[in-house]
């Protein structure tokens, strides 16, 4: 639509359509022009829209955008966003544009602070876009200050209130504050409000807001000094992010990379030659038994259901275990007990249902095996072990990553299929040397 009005309209007509239409809309407009079009758009636009337009774009291509302009014109858009926005979009610049920038804002703005934090905290997180109020204000006083910084902050659903030396003492919802009557201080309408630390885990924080169902978290130092907060609309942006990482891993992938396939190819390559280098030793335990599948060929047919079943299980136990660690639920033993005993019992039922699967093939196809009963013995009783093995290694190996401070979302699929994959292996062709008297 924009596209074509830029072919045919008036720059009257387009300058209203930009003024009108929502920054997502134009974002999702903007993203199809060429190069001449966006600079039309450009010279349309008032900095406040630009500044809007660039907040709603993804990352990189906010990052491009901003790279279009001359430091001060930079320095000027940014000052308009939303400090943690700002932040986001900095950091996906080139590190030349990055501290050449960083440079014209200074090194006491509130976006430099922002970027001082890692990623992976709250305080990268949180902006200081807010209503602060002080326990000696009267009513009126307080609302006359929203009023004039309602145009400035994120939000004036929640007003929050420091002391003189900005320690936290609780919040003051809007709604409550309108409905004061005067006389009447700050302080007897301050409410208790939970509160996180900038340093603590940003997926710790996710919870807070999650558990006590919070629009505005305030975000204090180890002091109690309020510092900022972080907003519902944040959180449900970083818990996008987040759950995208946990998936990438899950996959194997370094990270999802859109757009150039050579790119796209280029970031995977590493990640699938790992993969493959610590498959090798699948392949050295199969040759390890090279003796009785040559005694007993048809193990090679059963060999993959062993396999997958194990595989199958250890991904659940994964996907629980992991959501566990996320949320940080309680019970994680007793958790952990049950999801043991459950693959017990459904290796039991499947290790039944294979053998007896097993046994009526063998047994119909004498080509196969001279001994049905002990082949079928093989497989039920080796996929009874290995799906009762599957979730303790499922539960094990994110453990230890966590116990260690790691990430424990790296226990990927792949990884974990692998590691199951030799485990399996070595039971199926372990208990077939032993019952066919390898030993």
């Amino acid at each position: 639509m924009l596209k074509d009005m830029i072919q045919n309209e008036s720059n009257k007509v387009i300058k209203e359509y930009l003024n009108d239409v929502h920054a997502y809309d134009l974002a999702e407009l903007f993203i199809e022009l060429n190069d001449e079009e966006k600079d039309k758009v450009y010279s349309l636009l008032s900095n406040e829209k630009l500044a809007e337009l660039v907040s709603y774009l993804e990352l990189d291509e906010a990052a491009e955008v901003l790279t279009d302009f001359d430091i001060d014109k930079q320095k000027q858009l940014v000052e308009m966003m939303e400090p943690d926005d700002a932040a986001d979009i900095i950091m996906e610049l080139e590190d030349e544009e990055q501290e050449e920038l960083l440079a014209a804002l200074g090194e006491s703005s509130d976006i430099a602070q922002l970027i001082s934090y890692d990623d992976d905290v709250t305080g990268s997180a949180m902006t200081n876009l807010m209503v602060v109020l002080f326990p000696e204000m009267e009513v009126k006083q307080a609302t006359k200050k929203v009023i004039q910084e309602a145009n400035d902050v994120e939000t004036i659903n929640t007003l929050f209130i420091t002391d003189v030396n900005h320690l936290f003492l609780g919040v003051v919802p809007l709604k409550k504050l309108i409905k004061a009557k005067t006389p009447c201080y700050i302080s007897e309408l301050i409410e208790y409000c939970p509160t996180v630390r900038d340093t603590d885990p940003i997926t710790q924080t996710l919870e807070a807001i999650n558990n006590y169902s919070i629009f505005e978290m305030p975000v204090c130092n180890e002091n109690n000094k309020l510092l900022g907060m972080v907003t519902l609309d944040d959180a449900l942006d970083i818990y996008q992010e987040e759950a995208q990482e946990d998936f990438e891993r899950l996959s194997g992938l370094p990270e999802t990379v859109q757009g150039n396939p050579f790119k796209t190819a280029l970031h995977r390559v590493p990640w699938l030659l790992l993969l493959l280098a610590i498959s090798v030793p699948i392949a050295m335990i199969t040759s390890h038994y090279e003796s009785v599948i040559t005694a007993a060929a048809i193990l090679v047919i059963f060999q993959p259901l062993i396999s997958g079943s194990a595989g199958n299980v250890a991904t659940q136990t994964l996907a629980v275990t992991l959501k566990m660690f996320s949320t940080n639920e309680k019970g994680f033993v007793k958790n952990s007990i049950r999801e043991i005993l459950t693959g017990m019992m459904n290796g039991f039922v499947i290790g039944s249902i294979a053998f007896g699967t097993t046994f009526a093939f063998t047994s119909f196809n004498t080509s196969t095996s001279e001994q049905p009963i002990k082949i079928a013995f093989v497989v039920g009783a080796s996929l009874w072990m290995t799906i009762f093995i599957a979730p303790i290694i499922a539960i094990t190996i994110p453990s230890i990553l966590k116990f260690f401070k790691f990430d424990p979302a790296v226990a990927s699929g792949p990884f974990i299929t692998t590691l199951l994959d030799m485990t399996a292996l070595s039971v199926y062709f372990g208990l077939a040397t032993f019952v066919f008297g390898g030993f």
